[in-house]
């Protein structure tokens, strides 16, 4: 069964899928591992932002509420880099500088929030669970999702729920392009809302791309002609696994030289 995740990798290089899935070459590079600590790490702090919403008062000032929305942040960025220093799945400069970063991201972002909830706790009289539905919609969670007769499968991100649509949602750790997002991203949400409208009987006409490196989310429109990328897309997919040969595709210097593969690859 193909997996979501197998269709970005099939566009950036299908030998790189090739060799994953036939010579069971799983290697897990330092980036890789970074993209799971960012997305740990932004998970959690989420949780405790809405957390926190709730023990915001009235007549706070703005500096309380971001205190209080922030003090546990620091502990928890450092309880999760300490247990991947634990396992020494990462470079401690990498995972330091990472983890510094993100902190310092989510004092904006925390900034940002408080801004925000001062001007709903001064203009309304929305308080507690009320806020955090504001900021945060109902969502599931690293939701898994299965179809025999597409032969697709995955685990999105997240899926929120707004007054009954749903939400595809991808977070991605890379540099987005200038506009728009890359269309190995696009398809892969476009992948999962299929397979929602499949699975949980639900149509989904958009999707989004969280960019974390510039915190901004990017809407993905799901019509015909990406409909029809994606399937060709699958159908490479499959006839590659089936007969077991590669497609036609360009070899690119810049992505060989990065590549965790290069020493097993006869194309490098």
């Amino acid at each position: 069964m193909i997996s979501v995740s197998s269709i970005s990798e099939f566009i950036y290089c299908p030998v790189k899928l090739y060799l994953k899935n036939f010579n069971g070459d799983h290697i897990q590079t330092q980036e890789m591992v970074a993209g799971k600590v960012v997305q740990e790490i932004r998970r959690g702090f989420e949780e405790i932002t809405k957390r926190n919403i709730w023990n915001i008062k009235d007549n706070i000032e703005i500096e309380e509420i971001f205190d209080t929305l922030f003090f546990e942040v620091p502990q928890f960025i450092e309880n999760i880099s300490n247990n991947y220093s634990k396992r020494n799945e990462i470079d401690p400069l990498v995972l330091n500088e990472l983890c510094d970063n993100l902190e310092e991201d989510f004092k904006l972002e925390s900034q940002f929030m408080a801004l925000k909830i001062k001007e709903v706790l001064k203009n309304t009289d929305k308080r507690g669970m009320e806020i955090v539905e504001m900021f945060f919609p109902q969502s599931l969670l690293e939701f898994p999702l299965k179809n025999e007769e597409l032969n697709l499968s995955g685990k999105i991100d997240k899926i929120e729920i707004i007054n009954g649509i749903y939400y595809p949602v991808e977070t991605k750790t890379g540099i987005p392009p200038g506009n728009g997002v890359w269309l190995a991203d696009a398809l892969q949400i476009a992948a999962y809302a299929i397979l929602i409208d499949y699975e949980l009987n639900k149509e989904v006409l958009v999707g989004f791309i969280n960019y974390t490196k510039i915190g901004e989310r990017r809407p993905v429109v799901i019509n015909s002609i990406l409909h029809n990328k994606l399937f060709g897309v699958l159908n490479s997919i499959n006839t590659m696994f089936e007969k077991q040969e590669m497609p036609e595709f360009k070899i690119s210097k810049n992505k060989c030289e990065k590549c965790e593969y290069t020493d097993v690859c006869e194309y490098c």
